[in-house]
């Protein structure tokens, strides 16, 4: 097949959808598809492993960087034949669509609650434009099937935009089962010594781009109510931490947070810690809680995002009602940080147990699945 996958940025120096744009190209390609990446940058590095269609991007405003990119994208791709166009960002011109980015009706009713706001945001340009385009997506004839990553999504496609559960396909996200593997705990003493953590020290992960969307505010909290006052806190990631260490300070516990920004083998990191937490507030599927538990290291997340397909409670970690459940997730670090060695051991097997049935090749294998029927469609049309 003739495949163009649609996607900003397709990077392996950023996390989340631009890292599976790359995983997934090169799994297309070695099953012996041509594929073309379409969108505004790609790694220098990359460029000979795949054809790179560029689009031009006005970036004058936030609204206007998305409606040109959706719009050149259309254009662009207008140019080509291709078998398949497969959307893993937002634009106009696609046969099929992932549910990468968080929905953005659904993540709008979260973000702004009060009746006022929400009236006076919905005239913002940026949402209308993203409004705009998520319609154009989900309840065009022309778009064959939607990938989500989630029952949530898949019922949320439903209730915001009418999407029928036959256009819909769940295709679980796939882990580097080579770089994320509990082998990475022979590691847990170095990273510790560089972070000034001793090794029986409870130390909790948290890992984002996104700190306020993400719940490093709850996790504040929480970490000032937790029994053990010695568990320290590991953030990692890029984003404002002014605010953060700010609210640390009046929690009184500054000293047990560690800001260590982004990493490029994020994977020892998580292997140094004893409990991974993402008390998001709203996400399609965070690929951190699967990385976590391929190393081996159980997730404590809310069953208002996506990762909560993967988080049994109790086996694999644990779920708490919401990202504002601090008394929940108080109590399930509490109860983790007293498990027995044997119980935390088994914990971990069963994390890597789940983690690694998760793989890329299994991902791939499925979305080409969803691809053959999208072409057998197109074909009858």
């Amino acid at each position: 097949m003739k495949i163009a996958l649609v996607r900003r940025s397709c990077s392996l120096r950023q996390a989340g959808a631009e890292r599976y744009c790359v995983n997934l190209f090169r799994q297309l390609q070695a099953r012996g598809h041509e594929v073309t990446i379409v969108g505004e940058s790609i790694d220098d590095d990359l460029r000979p492993e795949a054809d790179f269609l560029p689009v031009r991007v006005n970036h004058t405003t936030s609204w206007t960087k998305n409606r040109s990119f959706a719009e050149g994208c259309k254009e662009v791709i207008s140019q080509h034949r291709f078998d398949v166009v497969h959307g893993l960002s937002r634009a106009h011109g696609l046969d099929c669509y992932r549910l990468t980015d968080p929905l953005q009706a659904h993540w709008f009713n979260l973000r702004y609650r009060r009746p006022v706001h929400r009236f006076l945001q919905r005239l913002n340009p940026r949402h209308r434009a993203l409004f705009g385009l998520e319609r154009s997506i989900f309840q065009s004839p022309s778009v064959h099937r939607i990938i989500t990553q989630s029952r949530l999504d898949s019922r949320l496609l439903g209730e915001y935009y009418g999407v029928p559960e036959e256009k819909i396909r769940r295709v679980y996200n796939g882990v580097d089962t080579s770089v994320f593997c509990p082998d990475v705990k022979r590691f847990r003493s170095e990273i510790r010594e560089s972070l000034g953590v001793v090794d029986d020290r409870p130390m909790l992960v948290f890992a984002s781009m996104d700190f306020r969307r993400k719940g490093l505010t709850s996790l504040l909290r929480v970490l000032a109510q937790l029994k053990n006052r010695e568990t320290c806190l590991l953030v990692l990631g890029k984003d404002d931490e002014r605010p953060f260490r700010k609210l640390a300070r009046q929690l009184g516990v500054e000293d047990r947070v560690l800001f260590a920004g982004r990493q490029q083998q994020i994977e020892r990191y998580y292997g140094a810690g004893d409990l991974f937490v993402l008390p998001t507030i709203y996400e399609p599927f965070p690929n951190v809680n699967l990385e976590a538990m391929a190393c081996g290291v159980p997730v404590l997340t809310t069953e208002t995002a996506g990762g909560a397909d993967l988080v049994e409670h109790g086996r694999l970690g644990y779920l708490v009602s919401g990202p504002d459940s601090i008394s929940e997730m108080v109590a399930m670090i509490d109860l983790h940080l007293q498990l027995s060695e044997t119980e935390h051991e088994n914990m971990s097997r069963c994390c890597w147990e789940q983690a690694r049935q998760m793989t890329l090749e299994n991902n791939a294998r499925q979305t080409l699945e969803v691809f053959e029927e999208v072409v057998q469609e197109k074909s009858r049309v």
